[in-house]
């Protein structure tokens, strides 16, 4: 019997292609989105997809959907949660509440579709969550400080989850995406009031963005789904080579940091 993987955000970007990469592989899948008017024409003529209304932001509407889900299909063997924007600004300009929306959907969203979900994963003592950060959770950049520090989030719940779950049977994967060429960009939350001061800011994120090498999106989600589903998935999948060679040399920074500090550091022990 097929196995069925809910994925959030599945009206474009990474979640509409992975929507097409599990069915090329045999899964059922369940699309999820804020409005189901926006789902892919092509997701109509898929026996193996059922689109479905969920908002990340929704407790309720996310419970109707894991349990129509469930109903439909019999099981939800993986989940993947991909729902998700960017903040822009610098931190003076981002609003309190612009700060709590983006958590609203990057970090209390995936923990509502975790919670939905656990306990039919728990009782079968099986099943995988798939929770996409971003390689920008290892390294933060100018005006993305908000984005990224809400994917950092994601990072260590993820990791705490995996030590949580792993006993019941239930695999935890981190996907780590970093740049594609997708609709990111244009759903992306400027500010309201830009400070001039911040202009070099804005600047250097431009110029980052503009040397970026992007990652193919269709392999990139491709290698996802045969992550999924196996015996001893990673704890932690890069998708996307430029990502991965940014985070190795932040993390190379910053060992050479603490070590040349570290002469400080052991006076507090």
């Amino acid at each position: 019997m097929s196995k069925t993987v809910l994925i959030t955000g599945a009206s474009s970007g990474m979640g509409e292609e992975a929507v097409f990469q599990y069915v090329e592989r045999g899964w059922n899948v369940v699309a999820t989105m804020r409005d189901t008017s926006k789902a892919n024409p092509h997701f109509a003529a898929l026996n193996e997809v059922l689109v479905l209304r969920m908002d990340v932001t929704d407790a309720p509407s996310i419970e109707r959907a894991v349990s129509t889900a469930i109903d439909h299909f019999g099981s939800v063997d993986a989940v993947m949660n991909n729902a998700g924007y960017g903040q822009l600004g610098g931190l003076e300009e981002v609003t309190p509440q612009q700060i709590r929306a983006q958590y609203e959907t990057n970090v209390i969203g995936p923990v509502l579709v975790i919670q939905a979900v656990l306990p039919h994963m728990r009782e079968r003592r099986s099943g995988q969550i798939l929770n996409v950060g971003s390689m920008g959770g290892h390294v933060s950049l100018p005006t993305m400080a908000v984005y990224t520090s809400s994917k950092s989030a994601v990072q260590n719940l993820t990791e705490g989850l995996a030590k949580e779950v792993g006993p019941l049977g239930i695999h935890v994967t981190l996907v780590e995406p970093a740049g594609y060429t997708t609709n990111f960009g244009s759903n992306a939350q400027p500010v309201a009031n830009r400070l001039p001061d911040y202009d070099p800011a804005y600047s250097a994120m431009a110029e980052f963005a503009a040397t970026s090498v992007r990652g193919d999106l269709a392999k990139s989600m491709a290698a996802v789904v045969e992550i999924t589903g196996t015996d001893a998935p990673p704890l932690h999948l890069a998708v996307g080579a430029f990502g991965l060679d940014l985070v190795r040399g932040r993390f190379e920074e910053l060992m050479a940091e603490y070590e040349e500090w570290e002469h400080v550091t052991r006076t507090t022990g």
